[in-house]
Parts: structure tokens; C-alpha cells; sequence
């Protein structure tokens, strides 16, 4: 086939242009339902330790470095009270992503 600026271009619907066996190692498998499903709450501690990682990247961020503002601000260390306001927001939003992923797991398995 060739347009109009007499540029050869490929159709590649054509089978003799595609193989088969070139192009099947690219092509994603079909996605069944077995492959779209959330796993068992078996490993319900690992699930609340990726949780209270996740609450400590969140403390570090929005706990942290406000605090770090505000102690240089006042031009004075917090201490103690630093790391125990951290640890706390760490426990509050580690427990906080635990319940709802929790929650949300056992919504998805009584909608089913």
C-alpha cells in the first residue's frame, strides 16, 4: 500500500505481516478472575506492619518536618516531646490504614 506520498506503509492486520509466535511473547495473557482477586486476610500481621510503615513515611511528612519548622523557628529543640508526638501520629496513622484496609477487604468479600 502506498499513500499519497508514495510512502510504503504496512497493514498489520494482515496475518502474513504478524506472526504468531513473534508477537505472542508480547501480548499480556487474558486476565481471569482468579488473577483479579484480593488474597486472604491470612497474613493479617504483615498487612498492619506495612500499615505502620506507611503511618511513619505519613509522620515523617506531615509531623516531622512541621516540627522542625517551628523548632528552628523558636530556636529551640522539642526534646522529648518530638519524637512522642512522631511515634504517636505514627500508631494513630498505621491504626487508622489498618481499620480501613480491613474494613474495605471484608466490604469486597460480602459484595462477591
Amino acid at each position: 500500500m502506498v499513500d499519497s506520498w508514495r510512502r510504503y506503509k504496512r497493514d498489520l492486520t494482515e496475518a502474513e505481516d504478524r506472526p504468531t509466535a513473534r508477537w505472542s511473547a508480547l501480548r499480556p495473557k487474558q486476565v481471569s478472575q482468579r488473577d483479579l482477586l484480593i488474597p486472604v486476610g491470612r497474613h493479617r500481621m504483615k498487612l498492619l506492619g506495612a500499615c505502620l510503615f506507611c503511618g511513619f513515611g505519613l509522620s515523617v511528612l506531615w509531623v516531622y518536618f512541621p516540627l522542625l519548622t517551628i523548632s528552628i523557628f523558636l530556636d529551640r529543640s522539642l526534646g522529648v516531646w518530638n519524637w512522642a508526638i512522631i511515634g504517636g501520629f505514627t500508631a494513630f496513622a498505621g491504626l487508622a490504614l489498618y481499620f480501613y484496609a480491613a474494613a474495605d477487604e471484608q466490604r469486597y468479600w460480602d459484595s462477591l
